[in-house]
């Protein structure tokens, strides 16, 4: 299990401008780069778990109107006369994104996913991952967040065993 100090993680107060500021500078390691996380946990006042923002979540809020399209025709102008819509498109796209970045994060929240309590041992939350098409899951002690276990960490800990139990 990774500890929630080493994952991204937010108050479920906040905004989609801090949940993207949180996936794009987080790094537990204080490196000047990011470490590259898709999703943050978010917690109640209590250190509760509430649920999960990922990439995917905060770009259909920003960018609604693309990613959710509704009845919206093809275009149907000859692509050498309008070969600046894309340039157009973006502008618009921006200044919608802009319009939500002070949006509340409770938007975006995924709420109904599986808990693990601490004392799950490391076969049993792979076996919920997989099946569940899960790559990280959060832990809890004490109806608390203290951290999430991350499937390719479980990958490296089962195949590491399995490499070293053949003969060889």
């Amino acid at each position: 299990m990774l500890p929630i100090s080493s994952f991204p993680c937010m108050r479920e107060n906040g905004t989609v401008r801090e949940a993207l500021q949180k996936l794009r500078s987080f790094c537990p390691l204080n490196s000047s780069a990011p470490c590259g996380f898709s999703e943050l946990m978010v917690v109640n006042g209590e250190g509760g778990f509430v649920g999960r923002v990922t990439q995917q979540g905060i770009l259909r809020v920003l960018f609604s109107s693309l990613l959710e399209p509704i009845n919206i025709r093809p275009f149907e102008g000859r692509v050498m006369d309008y070969s600046d819509l894309a340039i157009l498109l973006e502008d618009v796209l921006m200044k919608e994104g802009i319009d939500h970045l002070n949006s509340s994060i409770a938007r975006v929240i995924e709420r109904d996913i599986r808990i693990l309590p601490v004392s799950t041992d490391l076969m049993h939350a792979m076996a919920i991952m997989v099946i569940g098409k899960e790559t990280v899951l959060p832990v809890e002690r004490n109806g608390r967040l203290v951290g999430v276990v991350k499937l390719v960490q479980i990958l490296g800990v089962l195949g590491n065993k399995i490499i070293s139990l053949q003969p060889g």
